[in-house]
């Protein structure tokens, strides 16, 4: 018999765990054991079977290539001890060598990374019921940390053309052991198994062992045990796959199952006889029926694909079925496949009323509803769900995520939208029925759905502008109808038009700034728009620096590219027009409202209480689709909190219009990596930022937050996806979800505080056409405007629109900031000035007043400020603030790119410094800095006139800091609500830091210790009694 069994063990060897006797592997004929030096010259002559590993995460170098061919070649795998191909060892001088920790050879199997997992607060081990090879063996194993593999499997793309779009699913992760809690939650996967069953790898089996093997499984069998599993190994992958032929049924339908079998192993080792396995089938109601039917039968299993078609005779009823199918091979190999599929039950999609809002929040069935969110593909084939549902791991997730707290979950298409509507007009059935058993699966266990139709740029059919041209949007809307009509009771489900919208050309998504589709549609409602904004040719001559014979008429109008356009103020060598960028970018928001509102109008016909919205990512500050431009169109707005985790502050405040909730529809932490290549965060740092994530959403007002995703999708060829998740690709939990769970316990314990949300007496306006024009600051000045306010001075603030001013006078603050805006609407100024003197409030203007969205100079509140002149900043400048010179900065590039202005008289003399203007405007005042603070490098200037101006407005402080209050990176605030109050405080700061706070409204003083990189979250009712603590078993709030 040929050895097809390699198992390197050499006791010279470096090894994580203690190796076996030279004798306990004779009884195997099979079986070769080999030294070190031995490896290549013995892989170097199998095809087939399987690699043994002793010694992870230690392996020869010099053997790699032998190594890395015998997998390539087929072969399979056992890699015990540790992560694999970690850590490569060479010969020197005699001896071995370890060199340092390595991915590179790891990632030639295509594991991107892998992550230790901490199992401290493992209980217990168990094993798979769907591949039950360890039965009765978990007694052999002593725990250690175990090892989070990053796959890197698939490779290509399904729709190369779409982004997100899937890929080959080349390979299938099962924990074979796994670590539970003591809360009854997996946690860790001690032993995983891959089976690779597509592309570079196909036919293998590989099995990571992570904990270093003692002598207390050598002694209990371990060697009989190593061999049987590497026997399963070397036999390869036999894929079984059971599937309805629908999802969901009508009453009175039966449905019919398919079995799908093939051998994937490669070569010969395996007989290509045909090999007899035996099933048993059972299919049960879950309606407390007791209805059921069973099934055993054979099937022969060969190297080609076969189907066994099984119709089931039960004349189906509404709820649940269950699928299970229990198979064993002719060699012993057993498996448990689980399906399920729907009885349609209206019923239950219509009970209770469909969810409603306020000014802020959600309202479910008259309760306030704070969302803890999670964004839900499944955990089988991700992003192919709705093409291959599995409803038995619909619900066995979704009831994972309810027990977790979690209250809403995202899902939808991201792509592969002709999958669905090949045809216009002509939706598959199959997806259908699929959408409407995931909605039945959610409404089971209590779950908010929001359903996204599109990614990106919607899908054109046929057309020419996936947002202009009439056969597009008609091909969009009859998509959308396809599937909302079959909802028009549910009462659990909103929908979410696209997600992350960029405009308009499909091929240049997430580009700064609008790209056109170069499209007649485009061009034509471009020409009309310009002339309802500019009414005569001269107007827009004018403002976009253009003579007659550049621009003679409307129609002459081109759309720019960003290559013509002067973004920066070195860009000087062709004379381009930069002005016109601001009017495109306007352009595109009244485009995608104009899109976004054709399709809210058809989901309304058929759903009027059905809540719709748009999913936007960071788009603020890149000129994409923003809330307060798109909340007219929708029901509520929303962000997605990704990159930018300096900023988390800015981002849900700038997000939030007035009017209606903004959800933190999409957060999570993306890879990052060291200059080697290795992981540079934990997985408990990981948690920790996510928390953050969470803890801010609340405390900018927003609805609550959503985590992408609860499983990882490795299943497309991106790297950065496969690290994303709650769960690891293995299927157990990372400290991640924890997050959810401590969330979802608090939230449920103070959702009803949630209710006539105190408004700050603070607001921030954003300057939008300085943001969308061809020299945008807003980003920075809006940023360092929340930093310093938020953190240093701990005021809240709430934020306004320069193109929507209406809202404040609903609720007129006391105080508002405008922050270096440069270039600026005139009639935009012109209403906040009337704000101003109509409601009383103080205004805090900095930098130039003087220009126009065009950056035209103009005369406007000369009457207020004087005569001024527009004059270039000096590298350093002095600010008199009360009183006090104050130096101001403006380094590196700013002298070129910044302006200040200065009195009409003094242009030109140097004669006197800048100084702070306090006048009286109507009812209110205006105080005005003559330079643009926010723009400056100096925090000291910024935070005196913060002072300055809130002292004015008379802005009281919310909390008294009483301890903590001045250790940078840490943020507190209070929100306070009709019963109570919600307080939150989180820590960026590098150690652990008591923190106490006094409650001017109710006396009470709250102490505790602010753990570095953690959030402290707790509720009071009116009279400062606290009613609930996030995270109440790690944290002691003192009252006095």
């Amino acid at each position: 018999m040929s050895r097809q069994i390699i198992i390197l063990c050499d006791p010279d060897f470096p090894s994580a765990g203690k190796l076996p006797q030279a004798g306990d592997f004779q009884h195997a004929a099979e079986v070769a054991v080999v030294r070190a030096e031995e490896l290549a010259d013995a892989l170097r002559g199998v095809d087939q079977g399987c690699f043994v590993n002793l010694h992870a995460p230690y392996f020869p170098k010099a053997a790699w290539t032998e190594i890395s061919a015998f997998l390539h070649r087929g072969g399979s795998l056992i890699s015990a001890g540790g992560a694999p191909f970690k850590i490569p060892v060479v010969r020197d001088n005699g001896s071995w060598v370890s060199e340092t920790e390595q991915t590179a050879y790891h990632q030639e199997l295509y594991i991107h990374e892998a992550l230790r997992v901490d199992t401290n607060k493992v209980t217990k081990l168990a094993v798979s019921d769907r591949i039950p090879l360890l039965n009765g063996q978990e007694g052999l194993f002593e725990l250690a940390d175990a090892w989070n593999l990053v796959p890197h499997t698939t490779k290509s793309a399904d729709l190369p053309q779409q982004m997100g779009s899937a890929g080959p699913m080349s390979t299938q992760i099962y924990p074979l052991l796994t670590g539970i809690s003591a809360e009854g939650r997996e946690i860790a996967a001690p032993i995983v198994l891959w089976e690779n069953s597509r592309v570079t790898f196909a036919g293998s089996r590989w099995m990571f062992v992570f904990l270093p093997l003692t002598e207390a499984f050598w002694s209990g069998k371990g060697a009989a045990h190593l061999i049987d599993w590497a026997r399963f190994c070397a036999r390869g992958v036999t894929e079984l796959s059971l599937k309805p032929n629908y999802a969901s049924y009508e009453a009175g339908e039966h449905a019919v199952l398919t079995l799908q079998t093939q051998i994937l192993q490669r070569g010969e080792s395996r007989s290509t006889a045909p090999e007899l396995w035996s099933f048993e089938l059972e299919v049960s109601h879950e309606g407390g029926s007791g209805e059921a039917w069973s099934h055993r039968f054979q099937a022969q299993v060969t190297k080609e694909q076969n189907f066994v078609r099984i119709p089931v005779p039960l004349a189906l009823k509404s709820g649940l079925y269950r699928v299970v199918c229990r198979a064993e091979g002719p060699d012993g190999e057993i498996r448990v496949l689980r399906q399920g599929f729907w009885g349609r039950d209206d019923l239950l999609l219509a009970e209770g009323s469909p969810i409603t809002r306020s000014r802020d929040y959600f309202i479910k069935d008259g309760r306030p509803l704070p969302v803890v969110g999670m964004t839900y593909m499944t955990s089988d084939v991700a992003r192919k769900f709705l093409f291959l549902p599995n409803v038995d791991v619909w619900e066995r997730d979704m009831a994972q995520m309810a027990k977790a707290g979690i209250n809403w979950i995202r899902t939808g298409v991201w792509t592969a939208y002709r999958n669905i509507m090949q045809v216009d007009g002509h939706a598959s059935e199959e997806v259908l029925r699929a959408i409407d058993a995931f909605f039945l699966t959610a409404k089971r266990h209590g779950l908010q759905v929001t359903f996204t139709f599109f990614s990106f740029t919607p899908e054109t059919w046929e057309g020419l502008n996936p947002y202009l041209d009439p056969q597009s949007v008609e091909a969009q809307k009859r998509f959308i109808r396809s599937i909302v009509s079959r909802h028009t009771a549910t009462t659990h489900v909103d929908w979410d038009l696209i997600n992350e919208p960029s405009m308009f050309d499909p091929p240049r998504i997430f580009s700064e700034g609008p790209r056109s589709a170069r499209d007649p549609f485009e061009h034509q409602a471009f020409v009309e728009w310009l002339e309802r904004r500019h009414g005569d040719i001269g107007s827009l001559q004018e403002a976009w620096n253009m003579t007659p014979d550049q621009l003679p008429d409307f129609a002459s109008a081109s759309i720019p590219e960003a290559e013509e356009i002067n973004f920066d103020v070195q860009d000087m060598h062709k004379a381009k027009k930069g002005t016109r960028w601001l009017d495109y970018c306007l352009f595109s928001m009244d485009m995608h409202n104009r899109w976004a509102e054709q399709l809210v109008g058809t989901i309304k016909e058929l759903c009027p209480d059905h809540l719709v919205t748009v999913g936007q990512d960071e788009a603020l500050g890149a000129q994409r689709p923003s809330p307060f431009f798109y909340e007219q169109a929708v029901d509520y707005t929303t962000v997605h909190s990704w990159w930018l985790n300096d900023y988390l502050v800015w981002d849900g405040i700038f997000t939030k219009t007035p009017d209606k909730p903004n959800l933190i529809q999409e957060t999570g932490i993306m890879y990052v990596e060291t200059p080697d290549g290795r992981a540079k965060r934990s997985e408990a740092e990981l948690r920790s930022i996510l928390e953050r994530k969470y803890a801010y959403a609340f405390s900018t007002g927003g609805a609550g937050a959503i985590h992408w995703i609860w499983n990882t999708n490795f299943y497309m060829d991106n790297a950065n996806e496969s690290h994303i998740g709650a769960l690891r690709a293995d299927g157990t939990e990372k400290p991640e979800a924890d997050v959810s769970y401590d969330f979802g316990r608090f939230i449920a314990a103070t959702r009803d505080l949630f209710t006539d949300r105190e408004l700050e007496d603070i607001v921030a306006v954003f300057p939008y056409s300085n943001d969308f024009s061809n020299r945008a600051f807003a980003f920075q000045s809006t940023t360092r405007l929340t930093r310093l306010l938020a953190y240093d001075l701990k005021l809240p603030f709430r934020a306004a629109s320069e193109y929507h001013l209406d809202a404040l006078r609903q609720k007129a603050p006391k105080l508002i900031l405008l922050p270096s805006p440069h270039n600026m609407d005139s009639r935009a100024l012109d209403e906040l000035l009337e704000l101003v003197k109509e409601t009383g409030a103080t205004l805090l203007a900095t930098g130039p007043l003087g220009l126009d969205a065009y950056w035209r100079p103009t005369t406007r509140l000369d009457a207020v400020l004087g005569e001024r002149r527009l004059a270039n900043v000096r590298r350093e400048e002095m600010l008199g603030v009360n009183s006090r010179l104050l130096p101001v900065s403006f380094g590196h590039r700013r002298i070129a790119e910044v302006a200040k202005e200065i009195p009409a008289a003094a242009a030109g003399t140097g004669a006197s410094m800048d100084a702070l203007v306090d006048v009286p405007l109507g009812k209110g005042r205006l105080i005005w800095s003559p330079l643009p603070l926010e723009l400056n490098g100096r925090d000291e200037p910024i935070l005196e006139l913060y002072r300055y101006a809130a002292a004015a407005a008379g802005v009281e402080r919310e909390l008294e800091w009483l301890a903590g209050g001045d250790l940078p990176g840490v943020y507190g605030r209070k929100l306070s609500f009709k019963d109570g109050s919600l307080y939150v405080f989180v820590s960026e700061y590098g150690w652990d830091a008591p923190v106490q706070v006094k409650d001017p409204q109710t006396g009470a003083v709250y102490s505790f210790t602010l753990e570095s990189d953690r959030s402290v979250l707790f509720a009071a009712d009116r009279e400062g009694r606290i009613t609930a603590v996030y995270r109440p078993d790690e944290v002691d709030i003192q009252v006095d």
